[in-house]
């Protein structure tokens, strides 16, 4: 089983409209064998890879694809939080995105506590962008992780192309890894299977399979995760056990 814990909807080709990259997502799917995938939802109203409204209403009754909804501090803030909660309670929703980075705030920023305080009240993840910048930066990570220790934070990306930056914070028994993007450089980074296969032997119930599919390559990640020297129990907890677990995927069914 592959549980793709980190999906967008794609952004050209194939059609513009959000019906066609859902059938392009699915057929990515089917093709590389991916039973279920997370898609994350932009933090913005409009956007091409879709608002959490847009995203929430593509998959509405799918058992396959699960949606994390994208918040910004920056932008219509009261509004998104109250979509956000509502899109909780009725369990449309499995986890909530910072994006940190591509947006300058902070994970300490006290404008996030709504934020935290609902995925505590849910008990679901919550994901932030990492790498490119000082934002999603692991000191800030570790920050939140110690003022909130019962709230699952997921580091997206493992601060690609500087894995060793995830070191810091492997220990932390509630900061979780997914691996998307970084199967994109693993042929051309010196070390880059060697130091994440150190991280998932660190941590190996806390790094997740993710893709980043709609900007990178869904085979490309999974052939990365096979070609590491992996005890068959950690691959499967890798490819999906820990997503599962996570996002608390298909509980009664997997």
């Amino acid at each position: 089983m592959i549980i793709d814990a980190h999906v967008h909807l794609p952004v050209t080709g194939g059609g513009s409209s959000f019906l066609q990259k859902k059938e392009r997502l699915l057929h990515e799917m089917a093709r590389n064998h991916v039973d279920q995938c997370i898609v994350i939802s932009d933090s913005y109203p409009v956007s091409e890879i879709g608002s959490m409204d847009e995203c929430v209403t593509l998959f509405e009754g799918n058992e396959t694809v699960h949606v994390v909804g994208g918040i910004s501090p920056l932008c219509g803030y009261r509004e998104q939080l109250a979509k956000l909660q509502a899109y909780l309670e009725r369990r449309q929703v499995v986890g909530i995105k910072l994006f940190t980075g591509h947006e300058e705030f902070y994970l300490t920023d006290e404008r996030l506590k709504p934020v935290y305080e609902l995925a505590l009240r849910y008990d679901v993840p919550v994901l932030f962008h990492s790498g490119g910048s000082q934002y999603g930066s692991v000191l800030s990570a570790i920050e939140v992780a110690g003022k909130y220790p019962k709230l699952r934070l997921v580091c997206c990306h493992c601060f690609y192309p500087h894995l060793e930056q995830c070191l810091p914070a492997v220990d932390v028994q509630n900061i979780f890894f997914d691996i998307s993007s970084i199967a994109d450089g693993y042929n051309s980074i010196p070390d880059l299977q060697e130091m994440l296969t150190r991280i998932i032997e660190k941590a190996p119930s806390r790094v997740l399979f993710g893709s980043d599919y709609g900007g990178c390559s869904q085979g490309e990640h999974i052939e990365l995760v096979r070609g590491l020297h992996l005890e068959p129990a950690v691959r499967e907890a890798v490819f999906w056990k820990n997503a599962a677990r996570v996002y608390r995927l298909g509980e009664g069914k997997i």
